[in-house]
């Protein structure tokens, strides 16, 4: 894969993952306290199970539908930041400032439901989400704003929590750990993956969501070293040294339900992709 290729390709990746703020408003949750009768939805003002914790969090996120967002992705022991703010449901507009490793190119993304802009170096370029080798009939659910969250609820179990603070705000703390094997399928459609790379793959992936009083992420954190690193034996050659280093990524979120502003580039500024993806 090519070097912009590959950028392209974890800028969505990013994008979709730090939009995970939307929701179903039709998701049941209450709002991590009380019981749902059944003496199963949480102890105390902590969940117990993944499921209700991910409803609880999804209904409140669809609720505010903004927020702003910061984070590392560190693939390989290089670290890419970056940041933005997103307005998310169904239609979502997210926008992101990502720095390249060692302090080197910035990239800026805007996603505009399911077209992409781009702009590495000064031209905007425009695509579908397809076209940035995103799993094309899939783009529309790897665009899903509640996909970190499903990943919780689908594959996750709850393995600790407690009451603490971040930042100096009252937070829940939640440790999960994901199945891969139950997500392989969903990550080769967000990634572009062939899933034969997946079959076999049995790891765990540690998974850690903050929420705050209002049942809103503040912060995530998922450990895909694991997965990675089987992945990577599979393939051989490069991608095993690549796998050294691992792969995780940290998600923060501010500013839930406060104005955010995402709009197209000017037309006359925007060139439209060419056909083969991303040039060199």
């Amino acid at each position: 894969m090519r070097k912009t290729s590959l950028v392209a390709g974890f800028a969505a990746l990013v994008l979709t993952l730090s939009a995970c703020g939307g929701g179903d408003d039709n998701a049941a949750g209450n709002g991590g306290s009380g019981d749902d009768g059944n003496g199963s939805t949480s102890v105390g003002n902590l969940f117990k199970d993944a499921s209700t914790l991910a409803d609880a969090a999804s209904q409140s996120t669809s609720e505010k539908k903004t927020a702003k967002f910061d984070g590392t992705m560190s693939l390989g022991g290089q670290d890419m930041t970056y940041k933005g703010e997103g307005e998310f449901g169904s239609e979502p507009k997210v926008s992101m400032t990502m720095s390249m490793p060692g302090g080197g190119q910035e990239i800026e993304t805007r996603m505009i439901g399911q077209t992409m802009y781009m702009n590495m170096g000064g031209t905007w370029m425009k695509g579908d989400m397809a076209e940035l080798g995103q799993g094309g009939a899939q783009s529309a659910e790897m665009n899903d704003p509640t996909k970190m969250l499903e990943f919780a609820q689908k594959a996750g179990e709850i393995t600790d929590s407690e009451e603490t603070t971040l930042d100096g705000e009252p937070t829940t703390h939640y440790t999960l750990d994901l199945d891969f094997a139950k997500l392989a399928e969903e990550v080769g459609q967000m990634t572009g993956a062939n899933k034969a790379m997946f079959d076999g793959v049995e790891a765990t992936i540690p998974m850690e969501i903050w929420l705050n009083s209002e049942d809103l992420p503040v912060k995530v954190t998922m450990d895909m070293s694991e997965m990675m690193k089987q992945v990577a034996e599979k393939a051989g050659g490069n991608a095993s040294q690549m796998a050294q280093g691992g792969m995780t990524m940290e998600m923060n979120y501010t500013d839930w339900g406060t104005p955010v502003n995402v709009e197209e580039p000017p037309a006359d500024q925007v060139q439209e992709m060419p056909s083969s993806g991303m040039p060199n």
